[in-house]
């Protein structure tokens, strides 16, 4: 069988899952039988509510059939010359109705066949109103005959409700509309009709808009809210309705059930936090001896190349075994080469661990950047030349002081020089301008790039790119994290511009002090 076979877990790992278990386990009892105790006593009250909801919601609509029907049947289609003469005796018997209109089978009114309560003015407003835009939203067409129906509309910002049936006379087919009457409904008979559940029940009227037409709010009664349309009538109204002591019940549920929570969720939490904690120690103490163990590894190897070649050219000059006086300039070039990097990688671990311990110190001083970054240069420049790199420098000739540590500035540069030196190829550019009251130095180079999903973390201690793992470069994966920390210490930040394939350009930016100004630099 290929691959790596399978063991079984340690029992460590098996405690912290089986406690879990254990705990969400008796949690989720408690939670459910919690919930059954309370729910059982609020259901009763909870569909007794809705059974008195459903009555009242029917006799409303019941009502407003009944009257439609009556005066549908008052009106005679034979006599219809009659029916504004009749008009008065009609809406005795429906006094729900507020206008009537019969309409032929082209959709027009028939002669004398527009009536109303209201006085001229509001009569024709309605029946333009009817005309222009109520009309042409009734699906008359597809009426049946005998159909009885209706539509609960709003116009202009007002709510209508319309109630219309299509009649067969002599051959010909007409429609009775009727527009009851929303004032008469909620003044007049909800008062009325409602006025034997006032002090039983808490309820009120809304409409589309949630606005109260009837009744007063309900307010938060949560769930004890009965909330419905009209069934067929008032579609666009909804009937609200709670106990009237549904507050008090939904607090005192809320307290209770708050009070239960709390108890078995401070269980939980205190087994939740007890694993969480161990987890978290234990995963921290087991990344920390992994980042530790690949920090010596890497600090070792960078150790070990520079002191091997120290060792084999000092023995080399010391055997006398040179075959030309060049031959002696080379290798003492190599090892003050090797022996300079074995100083910074040294210097390195020493200020990081410093910085780890929190000891380390600034000297803070008013100085000039350009002239620290031209020095540091100057020391690294032979380094760059050994290695085939060319160096391209922009440095502006009028920048202002700033408050800065000149050896912290040092070694920052350098680290961000000897990353380019490992990883790029070709060219390295440092350039050192004055962007929006801050001093920007900037340190690019040819290399491969880094990942947008890695630019944060190449800052974080001992962290290297995945593209660097896999190459021979060996490093100790704390330069950047200085470079973040020395930026950081002088109040300023550093980033990376870089995509894969296309180098990567490093960013610090130091804040100037108030009222800096620039600072002439004569012409040699």
């Amino acid at each position: 069988m290929s691959g790596t076979a399978w063991k079984w877990p340690s029992p460590r790992h098996l405690v912290s899952p089986a406690v879990l278990l254990a705990a969400l386990a008796l949690g989720s009892y408690s939670f459910r039988y919690a919930d059954q105790l309370a729910k059982k006593g609020e259901q009763s009250l909870v569909e007794s509510t809705q059974v008195l909801g459903d009555q009242t919601r029917e006799r409303v609509d019941n009502f407003i059939i009944d009257s439609d029907r009556s005066l549908f049947d008052a009106v005679d289609l034979g006599h219809l010359s009659d029916f504004q003469r009749r008009w008065a005796e009609i809406v005795r018997q429906s006094p729900v109705v507020e206008a009537a209109l019969v309409l032929d089978e082209h959709f027009q009114i028939v002669p004398s066949g527009y009536v109303s309560r209201r006085n001229v003015s509001d009569a024709e407003a309605f029946r333009g109103l009817f005309m222009t835009k109520i009309l042409p939203d009734l699906p008359l067409a597809d009426l049946p005959r005998d159909f009885h129906r209706h539509w609960h509309h709003e116009y202009n910002g007002r709510d209508y409700l319309i109630s219309y049936i299509k009649r067969a006379h002599n051959g010909h087919h007409f429609y009775i509309v009727l527009k009851i009457s929303l004032e008469f409904l909620t003044t007049r008979f909800l008062p009325d009709e409602l006025a034997t559940l006032e002090g039983k029940v808490l309820l009120c009227v809304l409409d589309a808009h949630r606005n109260v037409v009837y009744g007063r709010p309900v307010g938060q009664p949560g769930k004890f809210l009965y909330e419905k349309a009209f069934p067929t009538t008032l579609y666009n109204w909804r009937l609200q309705m709670a106990p009237p002591n549904a507050a008090l019940l939904q607090r005192e549920g809320r307290t209770q059930r708050r009070f239960e929570y709390a108890i078995i969720a401070l269980m939980l939490a205190i087994t939740f936090a007890g694993v969480a904690l161990l987890e978290r120690a234990i995963g921290k103490e087991r990344r920390l001896n992994e980042l530790k163990s690949d920090f010596i590894s890497n600090v070792s190897h960078e150790l070990k190349t520079p002191l091997s070649l120290i060792r084999m050219f000092g023995e080399l000059l010391a055997l006398g075994k040179l075959k030309s006086p060049d031959k002696a300039k080379e290798y003492a070039e190599i090892i003050t080469r090797e022996s300079e990097r074995l100083g910074r990688l040294i210097d390195n671990v020493l200020d990081f661990s410093r910085i780890e311990r929190g000891r380390a110190a600034y000297d803070f001083q008013m100085g000039r950047l350009d002239t620290v970054v031209e020095r540091s240069l100057d020391v690294y420049r032979h380094r760059l030349e050994r290695e085939g790199f060319r160096l391209t420098t922009k440095i502006d000739p009028e920048l202002p002081e700033a408050l800065i540590d000149e050896s912290a500035m040092t070694l920052l540069l350098l680290n961000l020089l000897e990353n380019a030196v490992k990883y790029g190829k070709g060219e390295i550019s440092v350039y050192l301008t004055l962007v929006s009251g801050r001093l920007r130095l900037v340190v690019g180079d040819q290399g491969p790039g880094i990942p947008l999903d890695e630019h944060q973390r190449i800052f974080e201690r001992f962290y290297r790119t995945h593209g660097a793992r896999g190459t021979a470069v060996r490093g100790s994966g704390i330069g950047l994290s200085l470079v973040k920390h020395i930026a950081e210490a002088h109040g300023g930040h550093v980033t990376v511009d870089s995509e894969p394939g296309k180098g990567a350009a490093f960013i610090v930016d130091i804040p100037l002090p108030p009222n800096a100004a620039p600072t002439r630099v004569k012409a040699a």
